[in-house]
């Protein structure tokens, strides 16, 4: 859920046409959403904050070394910061693959176990941690989540689901890369804050998915309703310019 107001903070805080009022204040926020994600000590958080501030320093920084240096700097001080070592669900306590790894690898059997009973239908949503126990390869007396987008759709859906789901991203994506061509033309500064923010906040939501279970929660959806929205908002001002244009 934090990881949704950090792409539009980022997005405010990299325009450089926004007001330094407003760059200062996006700056502060984000320091507190991340505070907060990293308080969560979840990888999954962490990945998604990596790979939604990697889409806007590959923006300005063009130098692939710079940027690979500066990301692999900042995703050690995030993980040393959140302490994911010393995580109870498993780290560096643990020999070889750690309990955290490996009930993650069990969980993502299970889900393919579900989706290979039930093709079309999945075990049904939100119904994963309940069948556990009949699909899972290993049992230790207690049922676990999915803990990941991914294979939560594919157990809780089938591979009917699960491909409706990857369109849906694609859908988006297109929708977005769309947005991002028209905005260009429009001359509005805010709306292509906007259209970088929902690329990011995919971006995100898409690389924190392998670890986090968020396939039904309202992140994505909100960011496919703005797209929408910003979409045929563009395509309203788009029409609008070119009849100034032939008027004129």
């Amino acid at each position: 859920m934090l990881l949704f107001p950090v792409s539009f903070l980022c997005a405010e805080l990299f325009n450089k046409e926004s007001k330094t009022i407003y760059r200062v204040f996006a700056f502060i926020a984000l320091c507190l959403v991340v505070y907060g994600i990293i308080a969560t000590q979840s990888r999954g958080g962490l990945l998604g904050v990596m790979a939604i501030v990697a889409y806007f320093l590959a923006r300005t920084i063009k130098n692939p070394v710079v940027l690979v240096s500066i990301l692999g700097f900042g995703l050690a001080v995030l993980l040393v910061a959140a302490g994911i070592s010393d995580r109870q669900s498993g780290g560096a306590a643990e020999s070889g693959i750690d309990e955290s790894a490996m009930g993650r690898i069990y969980a993502w059997q299970a889900a393919i176990n579900m989706a290979l009973s039930n093709p079309f239908t999945g075990v049904g949503v939100n119904n994963f941690y309940v069948n556990y126990f009949f699909y899972s390869p290993h049992w230790d007396g207690k049922n676990h989540a999915v803990h990941s987008t991914w294979f939560q759709v594919l157990g809780e859906t089938g591979f009917v689901g699960i491909s409706l789901f990857a369109t849906l991203i694609a859908t988006i994506y297109r929708t977005l890369k769309r947005s991002g061509s028209k905005v260009k033309f429009c001359h509005q500064a805010n709306l292509l804050v906007n259209v970088q923010a929902l690329k990011a906040g995919l971006i995100g939501f898409v690389v924190s998915g392998t670890f986090l279970t968020q396939a039904f929660t309202w992140p994505i959806y909100i960011i496919l309703s703005l797209s929408i929205a910003l979409e045929q908002m563009l395509q309203t001002l788009s029409k609008d310019t070119q009849e100034n244009r032939h008027d004129s």
